[in-house]
């Protein structure tokens, strides 16, 4: 019986920002600060005294992971110390060092999210950077900031954003919208109130980081609406991120009244992270809607070890064809690295473990990585795949 191997397929991260060369090189802090979803830097005392081989203050097992496989591709000790030295070195030429990255984990497409960093990076050099096609999401709530700024009624603010989330979406290589309404008021989705929503208004023209959820709830319905008219795809953060999340109502299942109304019934959601660590109800939702996706973006690679166990319990529920690979690598090419390395370890584990307990055959388990890996995508996403910038 052939083993299966996902070791040379190609993989399209299905989700990940783009990012900038450090201007001096990484402090051994500096590196674990970029590696981190922490908001506020680890805090190391004065009397902090470290023993031999303990792990560096403030890293956890995903970091632990990437300096072991990374100690590898650099050719030094598995240790924080010689990999930051080594991979300053490598990194003095940031382009070559990224398409290396790029070409050893045979990443050949990346879904950018360019609403972060700020201010928004272009399009064209990321794509030269990393040597893959790039792909586009158009973040709602970077439009909304903008506009507040202009000064526009509540009238003249809705003909706006609605007018840019119709534009962008006609651009080549946009693939959709995508909301972080996770981070600023929650997933519990109202239906469209414009009267509450108005009311909120001059609090967000204050305040752009105000949670008035009325408000927020009423833009996200029309990026829902933009993206059905469109034929494209509604991306929503679900579940952990940065510490900025508002945790409790950052579950999918939140999600479900609003994804269960018949005027969405034909437009395509991406549930984006997969809603970890609630990946159940992520699971179950992409089962029961036929129209949504999700993608295992953030708890891989930052669950480390634990990406074979979630890869096992999201195909409890979540059918093949509905699932894909991500990683949201955000500030190193690292994450992109690591997140396909780790990923294709962690599921031929899992994809094997199906194959010998008589669940499938071998053919059927490779079918079913490679799906994740890359055919999802290009099922889902097949109209815009030739828009790529390269």
């Amino acid at each position: 019986m052939s083993e299966v191997s996902l070791k040379h397929i190609q993989a399209i991260d299905i989700h990940a920002h783009p990012y900038v060369a450090n201007s001096e090189p990484y402090t051994l802090e500096e590196f674990v600060r970029t590696l981190s979803l922490a908001v506020i830097p680890n805090q190391i005392p004065k009397h902090y005294v470290q023993t031999k081989k303990q792990p560096f203050p403030g890293t956890n097992m995903w970091i632990q992971l990437l300096i072991q496989r990374l100690s590898r591709f650099l050719t030094c000790e598995p240790t924080l110390e010689q990999v930051v030295k080594h991979r300053n070195i490598e990194a003095v030429d940031f382009k070559k060092y990224t398409r290396k990255l790029f070409q050893d984990a045979n990443i050949t497409g990346v879904v950018a999210d360019f609403g972060y960093p700020t201010p928004k990076l272009s399009k064209k050099s990321y794509a030269d950077l990393c040597g893959a096609r790039i792909w586009e999401i158009h973040r709602i709530e970077s439009v909304m900031v903008d506009l507040r700024k202009e000064g526009y009624s509540f009238g003249e603010f809705i003909e706006k954003y609605r007018e840019d989330l119709n534009e962008s979406l006609k651009k080549e290589g946009v693939v959709g919208l995508k909301s972080i309404i996770a981070y600023r008021s929650g997933l519990e989705i109202m239906e469209m109130n414009e009267q509450a929503a108005k009311e909120q208004y001059e609090e967000f023209q204050s305040n752009e980081r105000a949670q008035v959820k009325a408000f927020r709830d009423y833009c996200l319905h029309i990026a829902m609406e933009e993206c059905t008219k469109a034929y494209k795809v509604m991306h929503i953060h679900t579940g952990i991120g940065d510490g900025e999340v508002i945790l409790p109502k950052a579950s999918p299942s939140f999600l479900i009244e609003m994804l269960r109304d018949k005027k969405y019934s034909e437009t395509k959601v991406h549930l984006v992270h997969g809603g970890y660590p609630w990946i159940e109800e992520a699971a179950f939702i992409v089962s029961i809607l036929p129209n949504v996706y999700m993608d295992i973006s953030l708890q891989n690679p930052f669950a480390g070890h634990g990406v074979k166990r979630i890869l096992d319990q999201v195909f409890e529920f979540a059918p093949f064809d509905k699932v894909m690979y991500g990683s949201d690598a955000f500030t190193v090419p690292e994450m992109n690295w690591l997140g396909v390395h780790l990923f294709k370890e962690c599921f031929e584990q899992v994809l094997n473990s199906w194959v010998k307990a008589d669940y499938m055959d071998s053919e059927t388990a490779q079918t079913i990585g490679e799906m994740v890996l890359y055919r999802n995508f290009e099922n889902v996403y097949h109209k815009q795949i030739k828009e790529a910038v390269k």
